[in-house]
């Protein structure tokens, strides 16, 4: 079908630079089109925010910076490089400049947007950064697997890192919860190995977040397996029931233990 709409849509997708199409509104308004840079920034595949509203489901944040940037598409008609804050799939704040224009799309008002990500705040590197020497690598269960493999490389990279990411977050929440030493080291280690990854998250209970879209798939499924494997290597030999749940919550549904091969 030959529209206005479809023409915009078109254009969000041969952007550049992360963008995506909504109709107009400082609430209620609804995902029309994204662009794969800007699904990969907000780590959201397209059917969890097709048609959704951008405040209730989507990346926005309500605050008085959106207020502006609504009032000047009121009255302007456009913005150039407003700041703004959006919220990841895994809860994680990231600051950017958009572009906005307000366009009519088959009779509907509607705000075409184009995003820069700023520089993140990382924390301060420790350990040995994404350098990982263990080799205690866990595997993907046989039913995910067969699910990444479906799945386009766009939305498998989404949702390893989104994955990842919670992993991450979730052993350093567990270290900040329990004082045993033989839970607390590994902990650490862990999160010494990711710190390269670590950025400012204002969402996060720890304040700290992860970031690994700049990674390639292949170096970011190595760094999942590696961090799963070291995970459950603590759940399996640790003696804090309350601490292996909550750890065992974080990979149990996607990974599992590779097997171990005893010779005699």
């Amino acid at each position: 079908m030959f529209s206005t709409r479809k023409l915009t849509a078109d254009l969000v997708q041969l952007a550049d630079a992360p963008a995506c199409l909504s109709t107009a509104g400082v609430s209620g308004s609804r995902y029309l089109s994204a662009n794969a840079g800007y699904l990969r920034l907000i780590e959201r595949v397209w059917p969890e925010i097709q048609g959704k509203e951008l405040l209730a489901t989507g990346s926005a944040l309500s605050s008085a910076q959106r207020d502006r940037r609504q009032w000047l598409l009121e009255t302007n008609g456009y913005y150039d490089a407003e700041p703004a804050e959006l919220r990841s799939a895994t809860g994680r704040i990231i600051a950017v400049e958009i572009s906005s224009q307000r366009v009519w799309c088959s009779g509907v008002a509607c705000d075409l947007e184009y995003f820069m990500p700023l520089p993140p705040e990382r924390a301060p590197l420790s350990g040995a950064g994404p350098s990982v020497t263990s080799s205690r690598r866990a595997c993907f269960t046989p039913r995910f697997s067969d699910s990444l493999t479906s799945m386009s490389g766009l939305n498998r990279h989404i949702l390893l890192g989104r994955i990842l990411s919670l992993a991450a977050e979730g052993a350093m929440l567990a270290r900040h919860l329990t004082q045993h030493p033989d839970i607390v080291a590994p902990l650490t280690a862990i999160a010494a190995r990711l710190s390269a990854f670590q950025v400012g998250n204002r969402a996060s209970p720890t304040g700290i977040g992860f970031d690994f879209t700049e990674l390639e798939y292949e170096q970011l499924e190595e760094l999942l397996l590696q961090t799963s494997g070291e995970i459950w290597l603590l759940i399996l030999t640790c003696g804090d029931r309350d601490i292996v749940e909550a750890l065992r919550c974080l990979v149990a549904k996607y990974t599992m233990p590779r097997p171990v091969l005893v010779s005699r």
